[in-house]
């Protein structure tokens, strides 16, 4: 269902079987047939904040600032419930410029970009924001413009979102953090509030925005000054809707120092902060000159569990993309720093290429064939349920991929020890040396992929130049894993992936070269290609594979 189609069934509701029948539509058009649809009973139970009290997980995460943060997390039916609840109330909201938080297409990109440049930045946040919003504000608030829900609607809409909840040794009915709903209904239970710090703000000729609970002043001219004018204001008008600023959290920042807006730095653009960068950078440092394990190691001293993390190991690789992804969002694709960044995880984690990526096999060998030719040896291990291989060349440990195919059969092998089974296994598998664009961006990754037999590969036995061709494809990759690092500040794109392949590629042809240059010399005196073939053939050429080409080579 489309915008218009919610707010013209929602503006007919008129009971509870309306409601449900509405909920049912949403469902159904997000989940599809096969959308098990809400009873009449499961309605009229969960909108009754003290039987829903008991459908909500209690836990506590870590703040970044010290501290713990309480969550209520519906169960899966409650939290079905309000998902649907959510796009009636998002269908109905429209957000002023100046709310960023939880508002669609808007981030804490947005909300930092409306104070860039300001000679004063004012931050404070609101005390206990989620809360503070009883049930009965969330109940008068449905029954104004734009919803203009009758009594049974806004009753039952409200005991949905609320619950009881424990604040300051007392217990009310009111938003809990964790909800689906909890977000916008914030953003619309304060629209008052907005309206009056807005106004507030073009008084004194300042710039304002909220994103959440943290709400930031910026101005080229210092008005908050603790006893000031703006500064009682600002403090009446909030305490007037019922809410408390956060004293412990007032801070203003000067231009000439660090500016900061929700995380953000804005003193001259939006960006992140070095020890953001620095940390990342660091962590992918270690993990490649060291390993992974030593990286994970130093990763978990300054990792903050999170509350569903708290029995089991976290997935140190998903954390880095997490944050590159982040970055990425702050400083756009076009930055050198997240290029870098990105090609050193992409080098170091070798996950496997997007399904739209186009991955090209610049060559592939059967594995007892590169084993043999190059010397390197292909290790599998089980850590933490994760299946890896790895080679090691001159005393570097180079990741391979794994295709699916390979990873479903090579897994129990491995975890079982089954040595024979392994090499039964390997020879109906290949390694391939491939490039593929990152993430739909101009960047190329090169990567060494393990995948299942392919009839276009010959299992032939190795010459000299394919000899070559690893070691070059391997030292190339070394060299492009270590060189990124040194890349910073500079963009790596596909243009100059491009030219060192090219460069390797004329390397490993030196041999064609000369051929074809001697086949040219002779095509001069009037040799035929038999006679030519004769003549290398009665001086021991040493790569007689060559001659195979020899087609191709002429064509060319």
């Amino acid at each position: 269902m489309n915008r218009d189609a919610i707010i013209k069934a929602a503006s007919q509701m008129e009971t509870l079987e309306d409601l449900r029948r509405l909920l049912n539509e949403i469902k159904e058009d997000e989940f599809g047939d096969k959308a098990y649809p809400f009873s009449e009973r499961q309605l009229k139970y969960y909108i009754n904040p003290k039987r829903n009290k008991q459908s909500y997980r209690q836990f506590t995460i870590p703040k970044k600032s010290g501290g713990v943060r309480a969550i209520s997390a519906p169960i899966r039916i409650l939290k079905s419930l309000q998902l649907c609840t959510n796009r009636i109330l998002q269908a109905f909201y429209e957000a002023p410029d100046y709310v960023t938080g939880f508002v669609p297409a808007r981030s804490v990109v947005d909300n930092a970009e409306r104070h860039l440049g300001m000679n004063y930045v004012f931050n404070t946040d609101l005390k206990d924001f989620f809360p503070s919003i009883s049930k009965s504000r969330v109940w008068a608030t449905l029954k104004t413009r734009p919803f203009s829900f009758n009594d049974t609607i806004a009753d039952a809409i409200a005991g949905l979102c609320c619950t009881e909840l424990e604040l300051d040794g007392e217990t009310r009915v009111a938003l809990p953090q964790g909800s689906p709903c909890s977000p916008v209904l914030t953003n619309i239970v304060c629209h008052n509030l907005d309206w009056k710090l807005n106004g507030l703000a073009r008084r004194f000729h300042l710039r304002y925005s909220r994103y959440a609970d943290d709400i930031t002043f910026s101005s080229n001219h210092n008005v908050y000054q603790p006893e000031g004018e703006f500064m009682i204001e600002l403090r009446r008008i909030v305490n007037d809707q019922r809410l408390t600023i956060n004293e412990k959290k007032m801070r203003v920042q000067k231009k000439g120092q660090r500016q900061e807006v929700t995380g953000l730095v804005v003193s001259d653009r939006v960006n992140v902060t070095r020890e953001y960068v620095r940390s990342l950078d660091s962590l992918l440092f270690i993990w490649e000159k060291h390993g992974e394990d030593v990286a994970f190691s130093n990763f978990l001293k300054h990792y903050v569990p999170k509350h569903n993390r708290r029995f089991r190991s976290p997935d140190m690789s998903k954390v880095i993309l997490g944050k590159l992804m982040y970055l990425k969002m702050v400083k756009g694709e076009d930055s050198p720093v997240w290029q870098r960044l990105q090609v050193c995880y992409e080098n170091l984690a070798h996950r496997e290429p997007a399904a739209s990526s186009d991955i090209q096999y610049l060559h592939s060998f059967a594995i007892d064939v590169f084993e043999k030719g190059s010397g390197v040896q292909l290790t599998f291990s089980m850590t933490d349920g994760k299946l890896k291989c790895l080679m090691e060349y001159k005393g570097r440990e180079i990741r391979v991929c794994l295709s699916q195919y390979v990873q479903k059969r090579l897994a129990p092998i491995v975890e079982s020890n089954n040595l024979e089974a392994l090499e039964k296994l390997k020879k109906q598998l290949h390694i391939g040396y491939c490039m593929a664009s990152l993430l739909e961006t101009s960047v190329v990754n090169h990567f060494w992929l393990l995948y299942r037999k392919r009839p276009v590969v010959k299992d032939l036995p190795i010459t000299l130049t394919e000899e070559k061709e690893i070691q070059s494809h391997i030292e190339r990759y070394l060299k492009e894993s270590a060189g990124v690092r040194k890349a910073s500040d500079r963009n790596i794109n596909a243009g100059e992936s491009m030219k060192e392949s090219v460069s390797v590629t004329s390397e490993i042809g030196t041999e064609e070269k000369k051929v074809k240059a001697e086949s040219e010399a002779d095509s001069k005196t009037g040799k035929t290609i038999d006679e030519v073939l004769d003549v290398l053939v009665s001086k021991n050429f040493r790569d007689l594979s060559i001659l195979d080409k020899w087609d191709k080579i002429k064509t060319n």
